[in-house]
């Protein structure tokens, strides 16, 4: 929007002063007041008609437009830094949901199905030459890399889980007591 710098008026504090002052009036310097009034009436008229124009020009030209585009470039990162804050918290919110099981993907209760119930479907379950499993897909649960030890015991395994589109991994170990007992698992 531009700016409009109004002239110099003729009111106080610029308002034009009486010529007729008696204490010049029989002096030489009786032609002061008059010849003051026309210099400031002139000075009043050129700052007006000249100055304003330029002085306006440069304000709406200038300072006003660089003004704008500085608040345009304010507001567009403002509005990119709005929308990757809201991308980042909608993101936030699929996978909040995901994990409550307010919306899609999997909730707690639908994790702990898939984790400690369920069948397990034939050909999901690998094994290796000597009739041991080696790895088992359950659902978005898959236990893969199971070791055992020279005796026949397990030795370890680890375990991928995908929810919500993303895949957590772990892994244990197995230590066993002397009479052949699971002692502890152990992640690894």
């Amino acid at each position: 929007m531009p700016l409009t710098i109004p002239e110099i008026p003729d009111t106080a504090p610029f308002a034009t002063f009486d010529e007729d002052i008696d204490i010049f009036s029989n002096s030489k310097a009786r032609d002061i007041p008059a010849k003051l009034k026309a210099i400031t009436e002139a000075l009043k008229v050129h700052i007006n008609a000249l100055w304003l124009v330029t002085a306006t020009g440069f304000v709406n030209d200038t300072v006003v437009a660089n003004l704008n585009t500085a608040l345009a470039d304010i507001e567009a990162f403002n509005n990119t830094l709005e929308t990757q804050i809201n991308d980042q918290l909608a993101e936030f919110e699929v996978n909040l949901g995901n994990y409550l099981g307010t919306g899609a993907g999997y909730s707690v209760d639908a994790a702990n199905a898939a984790l400690f119930t369920g069948s397990i479907v034939a050909g999901d379950a690998v094994y290796d030459d000597m009739g041991r499993m080696v790895s088992i897909q359950q659902g978005p649960r898959l236990v893969n890399n199971i070791t055992y030890f020279d005796d026949g015991t397990m030795a370890g395994y680890a375990e991928e889980l995908l929810l919500g589109g993303i895949t957590y991994a772990r892994a244990f170990t197995f230590s066993y007591t002397p009479d052949g007992q699971i002692n502890a698992i152990t992640e690894v």
